[in-house]
Order: structure tokens, then sequence, then C-alpha cells
């Protein structure tokens, strides 16, 4: 009798320990199924354990999205309107990358080419053609995340960011040139708000307020009349914009992560 209880005392001991091993093995498949893939040879994500943020889950991750449109200043006006001829805007995408849970890496290109022309069919020649505007903006982002506090499904973030901007531009068939450069250093704060509420924490929107330096400087190359005006702006400002619902266009980013 004894044998035979210690038998099934086993067999019983060995049945909860399997049950045990799937059960562990389902939670930790469950805990990363929303998740997604990490970069080669980094460590996976941690599983959001009860109480983890939707933030923690996508430490390690890569996201791809939408980082904010930015303005281009280029040209240089004449006396009295000092300021850009032309204001282009090239909206930024690029990747977030967290290196931890407080520490990230942001990198995003803005790009915007334009180019035309224009024929005119007059009923009494001459008729006329040309060419229109051409535009070449190229903006190279850098941001240093800082995730201060999460909980749920919000992230509390300050970015330490640089923007540098390289914009040309011509008309009058050329005769006209046009070049400027940028060089926006500045911070925003503000939240990033996931989507694990509705199953998706890989999905996030970010929204924030901030203030940079802009360094700007503006040229403009008249071959016709033989002039060159040249202009440099060192400026303060906030980077919401002088509207209110400029927050939505400009301070609003989209990410998803992989």
């Amino acid at each position: 009798m004894n044998l035979k209880h210690k038998s099934v005392g086993i067999l019983a001991g060995l049945g909860c320990l399997a049950a045990s091993s799937v059960a562990l093995a389902q939670a930790q498949a469950d805990a990363n199924a929303n998740v997604g893939m990490s970069l080669p040879g980094a460590a996976p994500a941690a599983a959001a354990a009860g109480g983890a943020s939707d933030h923690d889950q996508v430490v390690g991750r890569i996201a791809v999205g939408y980082l904010g449109r930015r303005t281009a200043g280029i040209g240089a006006g004449t006396p009295p309107d000092f300021g850009p001829v032309l204001e282009l805007q090239a909206p930024v995408v690029g990747i977030r990358y967290w290196i931890d849970q407080m520490i990230g890496i942001d990198a995003g290109l803005g790009l915007l080419v334009s180019s035309g022309s224009f024929e005119q069919d007059n009923p009494v020649p001459p008729d006329a053609d040309g060419d229109l505007l051409s535009a070449t903006v190229f903006i190279l982002h850098a941001g240093v995340p800082l995730s201060l506090a999460s909980a749920d499904h919000f992230s509390f973030q300050i970015v330490p960011e640089a923007n540098v901007g390289i914009s040309s531009a011509s008309d009058a068939d050329g005769d006209i040139k046009h070049n400027g450069f940028q060089l926006d250093v500045g911070a925003r704060a503000g939240a990033e708000i996931h989507f694990g509420f509705m199953g998706i924490p890989q999905l996030s929107l970010q929204g924030s307020i901030g203030a940079q330096l802009v360094i700007q400087s503006l040229k403009t190359d008249n071959d016709i009349t033989d002039v060159t005006n040249t202009e440099n702006h060192t400026t303060v400002t906030t980077t919401v914009g002088n509207n209110p619902w400029d927050i939505f266009t400009s301070n609003v980013a989209a990410l998803y992560y992989f």
C-alpha cells in the first residue's frame, strides 16, 4: 500500500510540474505576442508582467513613423522685406529605438524635390513657355528621447533634438538662385500614448511642446541684376507655432514598433 501511494504521489507531482511548465510557456508566448521583432543580436524586450506599461514592451524594438513637420526657409529677401523668399514643408519620417526603459534614439529624414514647366498657347503669336520654380529640401533629424515615467499606456518624455536643413531653389530659367541653411537645437516635453487599450501596444502617438534655438542663413543670387542678398538670423522660439492647431500638424507624431 505504501508503495502504491508513493507511486500515485510521484505521478501527481509530475503531472502538476508538466501543467505548470505548459502554463508558463503559454503566458510567455501571450506576453510577447504583440511585441514584434527586435534588432538582430538585441535582447528581447521584457514581458509585460502585471502592472508593466506598454512602454516597457517596446524596449529593444524599432519603431517607424512620422516624426513631425519641419519648415525650411530658402532665399534672402530684399530691403525692407527681409526674411526667406520661400518657406517649404518637408515632413520628417524615421525611426525610434529604445535602448532601455529610459533612453532612446530618434533619427529621421525630411525630403522635398519639386520642379515643373509651363506652356501658354496665345491666339496671337508668340506663345510662351518656360520652367517653373524648382526646389530641393533635405532635413536631417536626430533626437534622444528620455522616458522619465511610464504607467499603463502612457509614457512622459523629454526629447532633446536637433535638425539640420539644407535647401535650394531656382527660377527665371535658373537666373535667380536661392539657398538656405538652418540649424535647430532644442527640446520638447510631452507624452507618448500607446494603443494597448485596443490590443495594439505597438502603435503609438506622441504629442509635445517645447522650445528651440534656430540659426538660419539665407542667400539669393540674381544673375539678371547681378545683385546678391545674404541674411543671417538667430531666433529662440516655441515649437507649437502661431496657431493652436499647429500642435496637431507639427508636434504630433505616429509610430509603429516592429
